[in-house]
């Protein structure tokens, strides 16, 4: 409780503000501590199970990435609490980064049907998310709208090249690769598909198989994709194809290194 006094001198002029706080205890027992409803998002947690260390880094990658890339996979990660998972083929992503929650660390997953440099390459992707992540941590500022990065922003862009730079200048990826590499962290995207000379590198790597991309496709052949939808190819706009459903008849746009499954129509297969 505040009591406030007010004197004037003998003249009246002046005036003298007197405050006096008196502490008056609550009927209502007051917490310890004052816990905001915020904090537990920034709070690191104590489970060592995902405290990571070499021989759980390299349980974890070492049948995914390039042989010569643990070492310096291990130097990145060695350390941090983390939680890293492979998951099966998704469609929509081939890998995503998850802040802390109440009871678990950051996550990452990575998709576990890419060849080695692909997986690589989207693994240090996540990874610098996770960076980024705990750079605007200590700062208090990933909960504020205002001053939070952008998701694929200058923030992310610099620390995705600068956790690159050292497995490029240790030569593990093939030449073609490389090449691509340097050009293409000359400004990274969002996504590595969104440039056409790396993915093409990239898939020149995968093992065979029936998906073949839709620049291998003739105009107006009918193709499935991984969705299981029937498209079929029409013209070439400036970089893209655009394509018609078969059973909606509506028109997409597909990128030209979109992997696609060919298919044969009815009238072809009665001939053969």
């Amino acid at each position: 409780m505040v009591f406030v006094d007010f004197c004037s001198d003998v003249d009246g002029c002046s005036i003298f503000l007197f405050v006096t706080a008196i502490s008056i205890p609550s009927k209502t027992k007051t917490p310890e501590k004052l816990q905001l409803p915020f904090i537990r998002l920034f709070e690191r947690t104590t489970d060592k199970r995902y405290k990571l260390n070499p021989e759980k880094i390299e349980g974890i990658f070492g049948e995914f990435i390039p042989v010569a890339a643990m070492d310096m996979l291990i130097v990145c990660l060695q350390g941090h609490s983390l939680d890293c998972r492979i998951a099966r083929k998704r469609a929509t992503k081939t890998g995503d980064f998850r802040p802390a929650g109440k009871g678990h660390p950051p996550r990452i997953t990575v998709n576990g049907d890419m060849n080695p440099y692909a997986f690589l390459l989207t693994l240090i992707h996540e990874v610098a998310h996770f960076f980024v992540y705990l750079d605007t941590e200590k700062s208090n500022t990933f909960l504020m709208r205002k001053h939070r990065p952008k998701p694929h922003g200058k923030e992310w862009k610099k620390r995705f090249t600068g956790l690159m730079q050292p497995f490029i200048s240790m030569n593990i990826f093939p030449p073609e690769i490389e090449n691509a590499l340097v050009s293409y962290f000359e400004n990274p995207k969002a996504s590595s598909s969104a440039d056409s000379l790396l993915q093409r590198m990239l898939q020149a790597h995968d093992p065979p198989g029936e998906h073949v991309r839709i620049t291998d496709v003739a105009e107006g052949e009918l193709f499935k994709t991984g969705s299981g939808r029937i498209f079929e190819k029409m013209d070439r706009l400036r970089k893209r194809y655009r394509c018609m459903c078969v059973k909606s008849r509506r028109m997409y746009l597909f990128s030209p290194e979109a992997m696609i499954l060919p298919m044969k129509r009815k009238s072809e297969e009665k001939v053969l």
